[in-house]
């Protein structure tokens, strides 16, 4: 890959693209790509190509450089600013409860007040603990409250 006159013009393999359309290119490749991510950091770097693009095609920046430093500080101030924002706005509000709370399981081990003991949850067992103060027999079925870790914590079904 080399340089035209004043970095205007980029060769590759016996096509030549401008500056412009190939930081639109870049742009709309980094866009696509978060598609498949959702991670809302590349659709920023995306604008920011998009950004340069637009710069380099008004002629606001004829240096590769220049152009470098629009892309870094367009997509770091759009990232910085509006990440949060896009991702609450996309990924929509997580007030529902993860699908484990309010599951009935049975209880393995005895869970004794104040200690552990294990229960049987989509065919494995895991460490299992109660805040309440009586004990819970083996058999008895309760009640999944939470995740702490790689215990769950649980209450008896009354």
């Amino acid at each position: 890959m080399t340089s035209g006159r004043k970095g205007e013009v980029i060769y590759m393999i016996g096509t030549t693209f401008s500056l412009p359309l190939t930081w639109a290119i870049l742009g709309l490749v980094l866009l696509i790509a978060e598609l498949a991510t959702i991670t809302f950091i590349l659709c920023f770097l995306g604008l920011g190509a998009i950004i340069v693009s637009l710069t380099a095609w008004l002629g606001l920046t004829p240096g590769v450089g220049s152009q470098l430093v629009v892309f870094s500080i367009s997509s770091l101030l759009m990232m910085f600013l509006f990440r949060k924002t896009a991702q609450k706005f996309f990924a929509g509000h997580d007030e529902a409860p993860p699908d484990y709370v309010g599951e009935k399981v049975k209880v393995l081990k005895a869970i004794p007040a104040g200690g552990e003991g294990t229960i049987e949850y989509r065919g494995s067992d895991w460490i299992a603990f109660s805040d309440g103060t009586d004990n819970i027999n083996e058999a008895d079925p309760v009640e999944i409250v939470a995740m702490e870790g790689i215990r769950v914590k649980v209450k008896p079904v009354r």
